[in-house]
């Protein structure tokens, strides 16, 4: 059985991460996510022993997205949400070990130069996977374009919507790119820090 998961996540992550329960906070203050009790648990939440959240320093149980939410999603996942919220989880992960958190799956796509769709080349070393293994060791570390003399830290490059990558996440499922979009322009304004965001397929 496959599995999708959207990811939204601070992309400038060599910054101080920003304050995770203080989201959470403002997420639930705002309406944007539904307490967590009776029938507003997520279906996701009752067959899911954390998944990811595992290893995170801190997590938020999982909530449904709420009606403030709704005007940052697409037109088809309104339609969806408005039939039945359960079916969209939304948790807050904090890591804050050494190293960032990587969320990849089948879905990998070589990063491009924004506004490009040709990859970006040369690579640190000999492909995309040595320079994600560079950043996870040194969140700072830049790409230079041989090109423009441009210099790009990992998640100003355009991975086209599949890589999260950094020290905070907010896991999502049953949203399009859109509606992802839509959510890290919220997240980024109660944050005041750039979100990216990212589809992952297991």
């Amino acid at each position: 059985m496959s599995e999708h998961h959207q990811f939204i996540f601070p992309r400038d992550f060599h910054l101080p991460p920003p304050n995770w329960p203080a989201l959470e906070a403002r997420l639930l203050e705002g309406g944007y996510v539904l307490p967590a009790h009776g029938d507003t648990i997520p279906y996701r939440a009752n067959n899911d022993d954390g998944f990811d959240g595992d290893d995170a320093s801190w997590r938020s149980v999982q909530y449904c997205l709420g009606p403030a939410a709704r005007p940052y999603l697409s037109d088809a996942v309104k339609e969806d949400y408005d039939a039945d919220p359960r079916h969209f989880p939304l948790m807050l992960l904090a890591f804050d070990g050494p190293n960032p958190r990587v969320m990849v799956g089948e879905n990998l796509f070589a990063p491009s130069v924004p506004g490009s769709n040709e990859p970006a080349m040369p690579m640190p070393a000999e492909s995309h996977i040595d320079f994600i293994g560079e950043a996870y060791e040194n969140p700072a570390v830049q790409w230079q374009c041989e090109e423009s003399g441009r210099s790009y830290r990992i998640l100003e490059l355009d991975w086209h919507y599949s890589l999260a990558m950094g020290f905070r996440m907010v896991q999502c499922e049953g949203l399009d790119r859109e509606s992802a979009e839509g959510l890290a322009g919220l997240i980024g304004e109660l944050t005041g820090q750039v979100m990216g965001c990212s589809h992952r397929h297991l």
